[in-house]
């Protein structure tokens, strides 16, 4: 059976990059090193440095494990990825880099699973929890916050990047109705894509203080929709769905224009998470 979260990125990238996030389009016009931009700002935010110890929850087919190891050059490296194809391409990837340690050290699995973690972390309690454009996509991001702080060691960091709502919308309203059926499309549970006041209040509920939310959205989401719409252009000038294929061109083109829509329509908000682990 085809896994949803696939290779389809790679198609996307450069070649010898597989980079699988919305990017941060700040001043990047290249998919990739929007890419990159992202998973950078997102470990600065952390503050990721020479100690941490890194858990990454969904690290997708790997290229932010490199720059983990490489730009920040953390002293371990841990994660789990729920996609079998994906988490082998990441473990080939670091083993043929010179990384065969972080190689072992990730796993494939589900990150709401305690045993997942478990299995990636031996002994280990990581200084820094990740989850980069990937937890509105975890069965339950609520269980992911309080497995990530049961793991984490005392005032250990966990940051990432997510959506949440602008605000709420009646159950009756056509943009409701829109979302509900994007976000099942798109395997995201709605429980999982809540106001800003509520996921403040899940990152305390779950033993989290200290939280900050920096909202990047005009940054991520009109970005995305242009270099897809430039993707469809480029398959238009060849004559061609070599680049990425009917099914990715027509996944990625609903998904650009629905981001561009719900940004348009201040529906979604896309930012950068961090907090600290109290008690």
């Amino acid at each position: 059976m085809a896994e949803f979260h696939d290779l389809a990125e790679l198609a996307l990238n450069r070649d010898g990059e597989s980079w699988g996030n919305l990017g941060y389009w700040k001043s990047e016009t290249d998919y990739s090193d929007a890419c990159r931009a992202l998973a950078l700002l997102l470990g600065e935010q952390a503050g990721l440095d020479d100690q941490a110890v890194v858990f990454d929850a969904g690290f997708g087919c790997g290229d932010q494990l490199h720059l983990w190891l490489e730009h920040f050059r953390v002293a371990q490296l841990h994660g789990a990825n729920l996609s079998r194809i994906q988490t082998d391409h990441a473990k080939a990837r670091l083993a043929e880099s010179g990384f065969p340690a972080a190689a072992t050290a990730i796993v494939q699995g589900d990150v709401n699973d305690p045993k997942v973690w478990t299995t990636a972390l031996g002994s280990n309690q990581p200084s820094h929890v990740l989850a980069l454009d990937c937890a509105y996509h975890f069965t339950s991001r609520v269980d992911f916050f309080r497995l990530a702080r049961q793991n984490l060691a005392p005032a250990g960091r966990l940051a990432l990047t997510d959506f949440m709502l602008a605000e709420p919308h009646g159950s009756g309203s056509l943009v409701y109705w829109l979302l509900r059926w994007m976000l099942k499309r798109s395997h995201i549970a709605e429980a999982n894509i809540v106001p800003r006041d509520r996921y403040l209040c899940q990152l305390a509920e779950s033993g989290f203080g200290e939280s900050q939310i920096v909202d990047i959205s005009e940054h991520v989401m009109p970005g995305f929709a242009r270099s897809i719409r430039r993707l469809r252009q480029q398959n238009a000038v060849t004559g061609s769905r070599k680049i990425l294929g009917w099914s990715g061109l027509v996944k990625y083109t609903v998904t650009g224009r629905f981001l561009e829509w719900a940004h348009r329509r201040s529906i979604l908000r896309y930012c950068v998470i961090s907090a600290t682990k109290t008690g």
